[in-house]
């Protein structure tokens, strides 16, 4: 602590009485200079005009006596200050010499980091200084960092640092020469960043809202015009950039007139005539789209709403860049076209043909979706490039049930059949189950999928044929609507079960009903369905799954009093053995067991009826 304050009152010391030393020093340098050689050029000038006199010499001879003496004193005297000079280069090792400044701080007899801290304060008073530039009314006071200056404190200290410290002895001597006689200034390094700059630039001239106006292409329906153009004001940057290196190197706030330019336009009205007639030829020409053996015209007016110009300087000419709002024009064109073009898949009406297998009854037909995006994409390339013919691009579906692959529905043979006779019934009855045969002819099932009677046939009403018929409702009989569908129902019901199907709802009806018996049938095989009110939740129905890895085919038929129904799909193998229980009273049933193609039982169950 006793060194450092040593070594501060020093500093202090040589930095407030440097200056006043300066002139006994330099006055010292000249007397040792003349005290060496007084008078040596007068001597042999006067030498070499005059000639020897007895005077002179004598004076000479004294003259020559002192020059020993005098040599000694020059001696002591350099030894003097060359020892001052290595004490005085000594102290400042590590300090800045004194009697040097940075920009306008003295930074003499300070260590690097002391310097700093002083040169950090007024960096910061200067970056946060203010330039004001004013145009008319308006007027802007950026401080320099938001005009991209900073101070680079390191490189300036660096600068003050090496002074002084040069290898050549005879620079080093005269430096210290220098520092008698004047301070030495290092200039305050400072950087500009020229992007902060132009960006502060862009905001005020954003401020000003006078730049130059191109001439544009303008088109309205099929009207073409050019809009004229304007000259602007900008920021001149250039003179804007060296009024402020010039408040950098003065250290000053300054409050000047914003320098600025006239922005000229770089597109003229004039140039833009051809341009002007080129678009105006485009927005004329119709635009025919096609779809199948359809057609439909767009005018070019039409188009021109979704038209977008952009008047633009190409390899030094002005032309008119087209593109399209290709989103709009998208939506609009789905608008107007889905419903002339879009429709769903029709899946073929398929039959069982005893020579040929599965045939189509009636064909399929292909769904369509357009696709907007890549409609309103062709038609704004075709108007581009002047193909203005063009097809609508659409999505294809395939249906499901297609007359060009019956194969993979996976129907190849008859898997169970069923059969009942409604001979001695009603006209009316007659005509119900001619009408339910017919809906539920052609019914598919897909793989793992459920057959349902009341789905296949639809709700029965008067508006399909129907008509009222003896029915039993809730153990009464009366007539109502579609009396008699239980016929299919329970004829389908006996095709499942010899087709090995898992049977997943199925309601027996509530009396024995003689007629269902006939033709070798037992008692206890049929289904009875129930379609009761507008709630479906509460309709009974048949119901069973397609176990098999293909589709089914339920084909129905009457020949005949006879109802006739065949189930078609994929031979898994199964085998189908069923068993008749002895009629009990008013009981009856069998019992179906389904074994798999290497014959472990697969399924067992009871069917049961309890007729009152």
């Amino acid at each position: 602590m006793a060194q450092t304050s040593t070594n501060q009152d020093f500093t202090a010391t040589v930095a407030t009485g440097f200056g006043g030393m300066r002139a006994q020093s330099a006055a010292a340098f000249d007397r040792l200079r003349k005290s060496v050689l007084p008078d040596h050029d007068d001597h042999l000038t006067e030498h070499a005009v005059s000639g020897p006199e007895p005077a002179v010499q004598s004076r000479s001879r004294r003259l020559l006596a002192l020059v020993p003496n005098m040599l000694i004193g020059a001696m002591a005297v350099l030894l003097l200050i060359a020892v001052g000079l290595f004490v005085f280069r000594m102290w400042y090792d590590n300090r800045i010499y004194p009697a040097v400044v940075v920009g306008d701080v003295n930074v003499g007899g300070l260590t690097a980091a002391e310097a700093e801290a002083r040169l950090t304060e007024r960096a910061a008073e200067l970056e946060t200084g203010t330039i004001a530039f004013t145009y008319g009314e308006q007027t802007w006071t950026p401080s320099l960092s938001e005009l991209g200056v900073t101070v680079d404190l390191e490189t300036s200290i660096a600068a003050a640092e090496a002074l002084g410290r040069n290898d050549d002895a005879a620079a080093r001597l005269a430096f210290t020469g220098d520092l008698l006689r004047a301070d030495q200034v290092v200039p305050l390094r400072t950087a500009v960043d020229s992007r902060v700059l132009n960006a502060w630039f862009d905001r005020v001239e954003r401020d000003l809202g006078q730049p130059a106006v191109d001439a544009r292409i303008v088109v309205e329906g099929t009207t073409v015009t050019a809009a004229a153009d304007e000259a602007g004001v900008v920021v001149d940057r250039a003179a804007a950039t060296e009024q402020v290196l010039a408040t950098l190197a003065s250290l000053q706030p300054v409050n000047v007139t914003l320098p600025t330019a006239v922005d000229v336009p770089t597109i003229l009205a004039s140039d833009l005539v051809e341009v002007r007639a080129s678009v105006e030829q485009s927005v004329m020409t119709p635009m025919r789209v096609t779809f199948e053996d359809r057609s439909w015209r767009i005018d070019g007016a039409t188009l021109s709403g979704y038209l977008l110009v952009d008047t633009v300087m190409d390899a030094g000419q002005p032309a008119a860049k087209l593109s399209f709002d290709r989103e709009r024009l998208a939506a609009d064109l789905r608008t107007q076209f889905v419903p002339e073009v879009n429709r769903e898949p029709i899946d073929a009406r398929v039959g069982w043909n005893e020579e040929r297998g599965l045939v189509a009854l009636d064909p399929s037909e292909t769904g369509v979706t357009i696709r907007a995006g890549a409609f309103a994409d062709v038609v704004a390339e075709g108007f581009l490039n002047d193909d203005m013919n063009v097809e609508i691009p659409v999505v294809i579906t395939r249906p499901e049930i297609d007359d060009e692959n019956l194969d993979a529905l996976g129907i190849e043979t008859r898997l169970g059949r069923g059969d009942s006779n409604f001979a001695g019934g009603s006209w009316n009855r007659d005509q119900n189950i001619y009408i339910a045969t017919e809906l539920m002819n052609g019914t598919l099932v897909r793989p793992g999928g459920e057959f349902s009677f009341n789905d296949a046939i639809g709700e029965i009403t008067y508006e399909k044929g129907y008509v009222d018929a003896d029915v039993v409702v809730a153990e009464q009989v009366g007539r109502d609507v579609g009396g008699g569908v239980c016929q299919i129902s329970t004829t389908v019901f006996r095709a499942a079960i010899y087709a090995g199907m898992p049977i997943t709802e199925w309601h027996p009806h509530t009396y024995r009903l003689r007629g269902y018996e006939a033709d070798g049938w037992g008692a206890g095989f049929d289904a009875s369905i129930l379609q009761l009110g507008s709630n479906q939740d509460n309709w009974a129905d048949f119901r069973f799954e397609n176990y098999t890895d293909g589709w089914l085919l339920v084909e129905s038929w009457t020949q005949g009093a006879t109802v006739i129904v065949n189930i078609y799909g994929t031979d898994a193998g199964r085998e189908v053995n069923v068993n008749q229980w002895p009629l009990d009273g008013k009981n009856a049933g069998f019992t179906r067991v389904i074994s798999d193609a290497q014959g472990d039982v697969v399924a067992e169950r009871a069917f049961a009826s309890y007729f009152k």
